[in-house]
Formats: C-alpha cells, structure tokens, sequence
C-alpha cells in the first residue's frame, strides 16, 4: 500500500490532518507528549497513524494499540470511533478492537498474540493488568495480562492530569521495559490538554525522557480555521449564586437558564450529589439524564447513546471531563481542581460553533446532611475536608484561585497548567520483580497495587446482584460476566455491608465457595456479590447505597460455575482427545503463532518453547489425572488398549480429582527437570496454566501423606507412566521428585525451583519471560478451541 498518510487520515475520517497530527504521525512510535486543546482530535492523532501503519504492512508497528482512559472515562465512545476508523480503512478483517471491562468475558484468549489488536480500557482496569494484579480478574489470567500489556504494544494514556498515581506507573513502566527488555517495542504516548511536562520526571525516566518529544500547536496549526474557531470559541465565566451550592438551590438555577432545545451540563464531584441534584430536577417537572461512572454497562451504554444523540439537562459526575465528544450551551459546575475545570469547560461550545456560550461555576458545594450541618452551625473547619472530597482542599483552593479573576474560558485565555505532580507513589524495580509472582501467601491474600493506580478514596470493588434462597443454593451458581457488575467504591461498600453483610458474598478461589464478605478485608478489585433483595442499585440512578428495592439481575448467557485454583476447564470440554493427538496441534498452533511474530526477537527461545510444547501435558500421564479423565478409581496401565487422554467430555469425566488442588502441569515440570531438559522449557510447562510459576508450596489443607511431601496434589515418589505424548515424543516411566521445593542447592547439585524461576526472570527480564509463557499458554488454548470448532462442525 503506498497511500500517504495524509490521503489515508481524509479517507478514515473525513478531514484534513491537522498540521500537529502530521508531525505526530511522521514518526508514531516514538515516546511523545502530546499537549493539544481539547476538540482538538487527540485519539485520531494516535490511532489514525498505527491504523496507516498497519495497513502499510510497516514491520515496526506494534500489534497491539493500548488506549488507557482515566475511570472517569468511558471506554464506549472511544472504542466506537475506532471501529468506524477501521471500518473506513478496510481493516475489519485485520484489526480487532476490544473493551475490556473486567470480568469473566473479556479474557485475553480472544486475543491473539500476532493479531492486531486495539485494547480500549480504564486505568484501574489495563494498569491493574499490566501489574500483575488485574482487577476483577482469577489470577490464573493475570500472567497473560501481564505478559500482553507489556510487549509490542503502543500505550496511549489519555488525559494524564486525570491518572493520578497511574502516570508515575506508565512512565516507570517505559523505564523498565527499556532496562529489562522486551519483544518487539513498546512505546508510549502521553497526552491532554493540561498536563505539566515535568509530571513525566519521575525516578527512573531519564532515558526515555531523552527521547522524549512535545508536541504542541505550532503558527501553522494555529492559522487553521479549524483550530482558530476552537481555541477561541466565546465562553463565559462567572459565578453561581450561593444557593446553588445545595441540590434544591442548584437545581433551581439550572431550569432558570436552561432553553429549550439547548444542551445544559452539570457536572458535579460526587455520585451522591449528582443523584440530589437530579431527583431535585424531577420533582419540578423535569426530565434530566443522569450520567456517572457507578451504572451496571448496559444501563450506561444507553445514558451515553441519549447524551450524544440529543439536548436537554444532563447532570454528571467527572465522567464527562474526557472522552465523551460533546457540545453544550452552558456548564453549571462545582469547584474542582484546575485541570479538571478546564477539561469541563472543554465540553462548552466545543467546536466554536456559538456566538456565546455561559460557564458558572459553584463554589464548595454541599449535600443535604452538610447543608444542614451548616445551617445548624455545626459545620467546623475539618468538615470541609468532607465538603472538597474526592479533592484536596489543597486542590479546591488552587481551583477557586485560578476562577476568582476569570471572565473567559476560551481555550486561548487559559494559561498553562503547573503545580505538583498528580501522583503521590512510584512503582519501583523491587516492586516489579514483586509483582512478577503471582502466587497468594498461606492465607489467600496478595500484593496490593492500587497505590500504584490511584492513592486516595478512589478505588472500587466490582458488585453483581443475584437471588438465591440459601448457602446450598451458591454451590452451583454460575460464574459471574461483565454485564452484571458495578463499580463501587470501598468505602461505600464497606458501609453498605454493615447493613447487608449477611447478603454479600466473595468468590474464594482457593477453597471453592462463595464466602461471607469480611467488610474489613475488601479489596480493590474484588467482586463481591449482593442479594437481589439487599437493594443497593435501580436502573435509572444506579448505585444507591440507600435504595431498598429489589435489584433485578441482568439476563445472561448460560455460565458455567466459577473457576476455581484446582479446576482445569480447558480438559472437561465437549469431546474426547488423546494426549498424542492434543500435543500434535499444540505443537502446529504454536508454530503458526511464531511464523505472524517473526522479528520480535523470539527466535532465540523456539528450540525451548517447542520442547515445552511437545512436554507441557506430561503431567497429564499421572494416575489421577487418567482415572478422572476415564472416571475410574485406578487407570490400568498394563492395558495394552489403554488410552492417554488429554480431554474429556464433561459428562464422562469425573467431577473433582481424587487429590486437592492437583496440578498436572507441576507433574510435567518435575518430570522434565528429571529428565534434565532445559530450564526454561520446565519453566514454560509448568506455567502454563498461570497456576504454577515461580513457587512451589502445599496448598490449604494438603499435609504430609505417609511422611511424604505434596504439593499441589503431586506426591513425593509419584510416578508417571512411559507413555507417547505426540509422534516421535516418547516418554519413559518417571518418578517425580518435590525435593526442588526446598531453597537452596540440593547435595546432587540441583537447583531449587525458585531460584530456577528466579534466574530465568533475571536473565530474560520479567516482560519476555512472561511473554514466552503467554505463547505456549495461547497455542494450547487455541488447539483446545480449534478442536472443539472441528467436533462441532461434524456433529452439524
């Protein structure tokens, strides 16, 4: 193809490349700041050039386009114009594009590793994942995550004033991805309309700051029409009366300046002043839309189709400060901190289209209980900590500073923004190679990353509603999907559960049940699930700690139960495979993902990842995995018409192993470091389930077994039988020794499996490492979907 950009970026979208959009797209995978006015088209700038670049064949572009959004964002609009640009460039077959929710039906295996791939996310969601840790994730899925997010990948963080302790992470992340390498690239581009360019210095930046480009609007996009009806688009400022700083008294003054056929936004700081404000608009006759970030998915796709589709009063949180393309004729907002206003008054005759256009904005607003608190005099100084929140009155004082003496809002009136980095804490390379295992201690707990992604009060818990009558009642209920869940923030969970914790309910991974919610034990990240007659939710108003109507449960597609650590879902599936026959398409499905990755780098690790791949079900040989595979007590080796099985129907399988938390891909790890065969391809084998990586210990309540040692349901002493894993892969009879649980070097001269582990992720680096395990891990996912379309296709 050798359409130019320019030619390329008309047809996609319509327009003329801006003369700041060519300069980006002359060289889009380099480490760029881009400080751009809002309406200005900042996520054409990025993703029109990789979609180009893709179309073009370029072998630099990165497979993946990663476009993280603040919480306060929301991902359905962004990931719509995608796929109409993509649509426009005749990629519909070559590019994917995803919304990642958290959840059960967003798991990367719709990702494949060597597809092109635009991945629109939070920040809570797609950092927490790039952490290791993501949010609203098993922990089998999060090495996956991990391994994706971090290499051939361009990063896009969008609205970076808004990330909070996220930007300190993107830019350790760039730091450590340069230090420890990666396959392929990843790059990273950084942009808003108000950002300080040193919010970028964090510790470890240095060399990628030397890199580091700012791109900015120069005289040749300034002469622009375009870009001279949008930096001076007529905009009002002034002061709301003192009553609006009530619900009653702000929803009074809103149906006195709104017209009919206007837009009017109000955008307030918190959900439970958005809820007064509205159902103060409703009570005088009103028909407001309310928008915030605390809405089940299906209900907030529908407020964003009727708040980009029509006018009226739209009441909103600070979900609309980015990424939501709209234009209103007057904002009634409350006092925020400067970048945030200014990304709200980005929404206010955003395209210059008006003669005018009115701003007010309202100073320390109060709830109902606080209004009443300061009528009665009883409202101290420390209460307006309360009054600023989700902000600092540090924040809110520098805000009201920068409004006191401001008339106009035109983006060419507005200075620059300064002041302290948004970010309190710094991700730094110890925390990383933390982070890299996955495994919980003896009590089932983890590292916390949400000081990495946000410090303060701003962080959730996931909740789902459902019926049921009693504990008997969970034991089969069906795994929870995205559709279903709400973002709510700890606090308020917590005080929610003081009322209804007897209605609340955790999955607990480990020991299989949904347990009772330990209030003070939340978690962000956690799904915690509600009795339907808890109440807590309605459709129009979303989260409302306060609402005792039953909640109805969102219809779903059938589900089958929560995985649980011991569960191997990908070997009771639809049909019966041999082992022999598995491996051979494992082996096909892994060659095939390597020939689409070729100049990644990863050519120098094929020999390993090919013989994890011929060895990565040895395991499966073990006696209880065949007899739960053949659903008999004890398999009968001696058979000479015995068959290796690596799946099984669901309905001929037994339903639970003999052993606990039995693990065959630890079997074929040891068998392998017995046989001697490299460390990597063990490695590789026995993480290929995300269940065993760097450590090997008991599970709960697994103990000595006549003073032998287990782990993870394998014996000491245990023994696989000889046995053909695929053609030309023959295996003798091997006995399986847990002595490299131990630390240390052992008298033979063996490495621990830690320090093993260890030294393959000092030596690779964390990122490539976790990416040769997500390849193998992404080949047997494949040949196991593979199989199931063939088996499906001759029942038809």
């Amino acid at each position: 193809m050798s359409e130019t950009l320019s030619g390329f970026f008309r047809r996609v979208t319509g327009k003329d490349a801006l003369p700041y959009q060519e300069r980006y797209g002359s060289d889009p995978f380099r480490p760029t700041l881009l400080i751009i006015p809002t309406g200005l088209g900042k996520t054409d700038a990025v993703t029109v050039p990789w979609l180009h670049s893709v179309a073009c064949g370029d072998p630099r572009t990165p497979k993946r386009l990663v476009m993280i959004l603040p919480r306060v964002n929301l991902t359905e609009q962004i990931a719509k114009v995608i796929r109409e640009r993509r649509a426009a460039a005749g990629l519909d077959g070559v590019v994917d594009v995803l919304e990642l929710m958290g959840g059960s039906n967003d798991n990367f295996e719709k990702v494949s590793p060597e597809r092109f791939t635009v991945i629109v996310g939070t920040q809570d969601i797609l950092v927490s994942r790039a952490l290791n840790r993501g949010y609203v994730r098993r922990p089998p899925r999060w090495p996956m995550d991990f391994a994706l997010l971090n290499n051939d990948c361009l990063w896009v963080i969008d609205e970076v004033q808004l990330a909070a302790d996220a930007l300190a992470t993107t830019t350790q992340f760039a730091a450590f991805r340069r230090e420890y390498g990666v396959f392929g690239s990843v790059p990273c581009v950084w942009m808003s309309a108000t950002v300080d360019p040193k919010w970028l210095d964090t510790v470890d930046f240095g060399g990628v700051r030397r890199e580091l480009r700012v791109i900015r609007l120069e005289a040749d996009d300034e002469s622009s029409g375009v870009v001279q009806r949008r930096v001076r688009a007529a905009k009002s400022v002034a002061r709301a009366p003192e009553s609006c700083r009530t619900p009653g008294g702000c929803a009074e003054f809103v149906l006195k300046h709104h017209m009919p056929g206007e837009r009017t936004l109000v955008v307030v700081n918190t959900v439970a002043r958005a809820r007064e404000i509205w159902k103060e608009l409703r009570k005088r006759s009103c028909a407001p839309l309310l928008l915030h970030s605390r809405f089940r998915p299906a209900d907030r796709k529908r407020r964003v189709s009727d708040l980009v589709g029509g006018d009226g009063i739209i009441v909103s949180t600070q979900v609309l400060e980015a990424g939501i393309d709209i234009s209103a004729n007057r904002l009634i907002s409350d006092l925020a901190p400067w970048g945030s206003l200014v990304q709200r008054f980005g929404r206010v005759n955003r395209y210059g289209e008006l003669a005018h256009a009115e701003i007010w904005w309202v100073d320390r607003p109060l709830t109902e209980k606080q209004k009443a608190l300061a009528e009665a005099e009883v409202l101290k100084p420390r209460d307006y900590e309360a009054v600023c929140r989700p902000y600092s009155t540090e924040e809110m004082e520098h805000g009201f500073s920068e409004l006191e003496s401001l008339r106009s809002a035109s983006p060419a009136d507005l200075g620059e923004v300064d002041g302290p980095p948004p970010w309190q804490n710094v991700l730094r390379r110890a925390d990383l190679l933390d982070l890299f295992d996955t495994s919980p201690d003896v009590s089932g707990n983890d590292l916390d990353v949400s000081r990495f992604i946000r410090a303060g009060e701003e962080k959730d818990c996931w909740l789902a509603w459902r019926s049921w009558k009693n504990d008997e009642d969970l034991s089969g209920l069906p795994d929870i999907v995205d559709d279903e869940l709400c973002p709510v923030r700890i606090g308020e969970v917590q005080e929610f559960a003081k009322a209804h914790g007897r209605d609340m309910r955790r999955w607990d991974f480990v020991n299989r049940a949904w347990a009772t919610v330990d209030a003070r034990r939340l978690y962000p990240g956690m799904v915690v699930l509600v009795r339907s007659e808890a109440g807590g939710y309605g459709q129009e108003e979303g989260w409302n700690p306060n609402s005792r109507e039953r909640v109805s449960p969102v219809p779903t597609a059938a589900q089958g139960p929560a995985e649980a650590d011991g569960d191997d879902p990908l070997s009771w599936l639809t049909y019966r495979q041999s082992l022999a026959d598995h491996t051979r398409m494992v082996l096909e499905e892994l060659g095939s993902i390597l020939n689409r990755l070729s100049g990644l780098g990863i050519e120098a690790f094929q020999s390993e990842l090919e013989t994890a791949a011929a060895r990565h079900d040895w395991g499966k040989a073990h006696p209880v995995m065949q007899a739960t595979l053949h659903n008999v007590a004890e398999p009968d080796f001696t058979d000479p018409t015995f068959e290796f099985l690596a799946k099984q129907r669901r309905g001929d399988a037994a339903l639970r192993h003999s052993r606990p938390h039995f693990r065959h891909e630890l079997a074929s790890a040891l068998a392998m470091v017995a046989a001697g065969d490299p460390d990597l391809a063990a490695y590789l084998a026995a993480a290929h389930h995300g269940r065993v990586r760097v450590g090997i210990r008991s599970m709960p309540g697994e103990s000595l077994s006549g003073g032998r040692a287990v782990a993870r349901g394998i014996r000491e002493g245990d023994v696989l039988p000889a046995c053909v894993l695929a053609k030309g892969v023959s295996v003798p009879e091997m006995t399986l020794s847990l002595e490299t649980m131990e630390l240390g070097i052992s008298e033979d001269g063996r490495r621990a499996w830690t320090d093993r582990a260890l030294r393959l992720r000092d030596e690779l680096g964390p990122f490539r490492l976790a990416f040769l395990e997500m390849l193998l891990r992404a080949a047997d996912e494949r040949a196991s979907a593979k199989k199931a379309s063939e088996v499906a296709a001759c029942a038809r």
